[in-house]
């Protein structure tokens, strides 16, 4: 009988043990998958910010991915991909047009770049001639 007692602490303990196990945590090192036409969001573990993934279609249309996108406030490292032959490139900017970030144009490839970012809405873009008019931009909310 005095068993019993000692086998019900045991198992509250590995309940407790496993549900902090799969809770999140307030620290910012997990990491959101990317899915198509949500934000895809990865914090590096090692204090030196965020990094966003951001893809153009891959079977060449005038789009990203992503219509949209978070990041958190502070440094970000954009990692652009395009595995299309159609040349893309991404930039970012502010409300007022000002350029952040952008990559070189690439394709069948990936390239990053890096922006400071404040609270608020950005948007991002290709900047090949007529992609951006085509359709080819998003939004990016930085929290």
């Amino acid at each position: 009988m005095k068993r019993f007692p000692l086998l019900i602490a045991i198992c509250a303990l590995a309940t407790v043990l496993g549900l902090a196990a799969c809770g999140g945590d307030d620290n910012k090192d997990n990491t959101t998958a990317a899915t198509t036409n949500t934000t895809t969001t990865e914090q590096s573990s090692g204090g030196g910010g965020a990094t966003v993934q951001v893809a153009a279609d891959p079977n060449g249309a005038l789009k990203f991915v992503q219509s949209s996108l978070t990041a958190p406030v502070g440094k970000v490292t954009f990692e652009f991909t395009n595995e299309s032959s159609l040349p893309h490139d991404f930039v970012l900017e502010d409300n007022s047009g000002k350029e952040l970030a952008k990559t070189p144009v690439i394709t069948n490839d990936k390239a990053t770049t890096e922006a400071t970012l404040k609270a608020g809405k950005y948007t991002y873009f290709c900047s090949v001639p007529g992609h951006r008019q085509a359709g080819m931009e998003g939004t990016l909310t930085a929290k």
